[in-house]
Parts: structure tokens; C-alpha cells; sequence
């Protein structure tokens, strides 16, 4: 069948080698899956969200992740849990930011910037206000 080329002698150091990356690979791949659920379970309010955060942390730690990278996660993870509103995206917002960029781009060129320049100035105010108060 032709595979003869795609089948390769591995020695046991190599491929012991392969199945130690590949080990470290999906355990950061599941910590960062269990981050995000816990994200989520944050953010609808569930309680098992500092469950998934404590797994999410030991498959870091499983996978090899440097204890600054997990700080950093981890920090972010409660900088969210405290945020003041306003401070915050919400996806309503990100979803509507997407869809008004993407009605411009269908824009022909040409289109007067006077029409433009309210989905600029959208909400700027404000963040500069809140920057200026930290």
C-alpha cells in the first residue's frame, strides 16, 4: 500500500520522549479547558467554579506550566471575580462591536465619515473617564 515511508523506527529513548511531550501538551490543554469552564461557571453564578479553577491549576502544574504563567491565570481569575461594573466587557457589547465592524466592512467605500464617526466615539467617554480615576 505505499506506507512504508510514513512508518519509521523509533528508539525507546525517542519515542519515551514523544509520549512525555505529548503528556505535558494535553494536560495544559485540560487545565486550560477546565480554566475556562470555571470562567464560565463564574460567570453564571454556579458554585463548583473554584473546583475547576483547583483542577485547572493542578493540570498546569502536571503539565509544566511555570508557576509565573499560573499566577498570572490565576490572578486574572479573581481580577474578574472583583471588576467593578463598567470596567468590564460584557459579550452583549463584544457581540455588537463585532456586527457593527462587520456592516462596515459591507459599507462601499465612500461612505461619508460623519456616519462613521458615532460607532468611533461609542462608550469612549467613559472608559477614559473610568483610566483617568484609577
Amino acid at each position: 500500500m505505499g506506507l512504508e515511508e510514513y512508518i519509521k523506527d523509533v528508539s525507546t529513548d525517542d519515542a519515551a520522549e514523544q509520549a512525555s511531550n505529548l503528556r505535558f501538551q494535553i494536560n495544559i490543554l485540560w487545565g486550560m479547558l477546565l480554566y475556562e469552564r470555571s470562567v464560565v461557571e463564574f460567570k453564571l453564578g454556579l458554585s463548583m467554579w473554584e473546583d475547576c479553577l483547583m483542577a485547572a491549576i493542578e493540570k498546569f502544574k502536571l503539565g509544566g506550566a511555570s508557576a509565573t504563567y499560573i499566577a498570572v491565570l490565576v490572578k486574572n481569575h479573581y481580577a474578574n471575580e472583583t471588576a467593578q461594573d463598567g470596567l468590564g466587557f460584557k459579550i452583549d457589547e463584544i457581540v455588537q462591536a463585532w456586527n457593527e465592524m462587520y456592516d462596515i466592512k459591507r459599507w462601499l467605500r465612500g461612505v461619508p465619515l460623519f456616519r462613521l464617526e458615532p460607532l468611533f466615539r461609542r462608550r469612549v467617554p467613559q472608559l477614559h473617564t473610568a483610566l483617568e480615576h484609577i
